[in-house]
């Protein structure tokens, strides 16, 4: 029994630490896009 509740235990951290990573990549992927503008013609055609 006490294998079976540390092998839970050893689940639930990775996936704790996958959701924080998962959070962490959404929240840079919104700022991100928020934060993004496009360039304008002027700035395109001198390149």
């Amino acid at each position: 029994m006490a294998n079976l509740i540390e092998f839970f235990r050893m689940v639930l951290s990775y996936l704790m630490v996958f959701g924080v990573i998962a959070v962490v990549s959404a929240a840079g992927a919104f700022v991100g896009i928020k934060l993004w503008k496009p360039k304008k013609k002027e700035e395109k055609s001198m390149e």
